[in-house]
């Protein structure tokens, strides 16, 4: 009888994890708030978030766009767990800016720390001003019962 319990523990144990699926690196989002932008490169951030990431994307002006993701499902799409963090990465090797996040709780003080400075105004865009002031004109709507060609005096 002993045996036979222990055989029917582990085929439910078999048939639960044969339900259970993983995508990505498990990482530590808790560790984000340790990241500084400016001098946190990719590699030390790898090591802080205890994982490397998911997907790197180079772009085009020498930039790094790094996504660590986590995805764990259990019985098929009944319950399941995602965690995303996409940071950006400078020419230069180090952290820019936490672009985006997804189930990551973050202190107001800490996404602002991570999000960077506000980008700074573009000056060399040429603002033209209009040639001429547009005229601005009163259109007066009768009210009920006022015929259609009034208009009150004085305006």
């Amino acid at each position: 009888m002993r045996g036979y319990i222990h055989l029917l523990a582990a085929a439910a144990l078999a048939a639960i994890l044969a339900g259970c699926a993983a995508t990505g690196h498990n990482f530590d989002p808790g560790k984000l708030s340790t990241l500084t932008p400016g001098q946190t490169t990719l590699e030390e951030a790898s090591r802080a978030l205890t994982a490397p990431p998911d997907n790197v994307y180079r772009q085009t002006d020498g930039s790094v766009l790094a996504l660590w993701s986590f995805k764990i499902t259990f019985v098929a799409d009944g319950l399941y767990s995602r965690k995303e963090a996409l940071l950006q990465f400078g020419p230069d090797g180090r952290l820019m800016r936490l672009v985006d996040s997804t189930n990551i709780l973050l202190e107001p003080w800490e996404r602002q720390k991570l999000m960077g400075p506000a980008p700074a105004p573009d000056f060399a865009q040429d603002w033209a001003l209009p040639a001429v002031e547009p005229e601005g004109q009163i259109i007066y709507i009768p009210g009920p019962g006022e015929p259609a060609g009034s208009r009150p005096q004085g305006g």
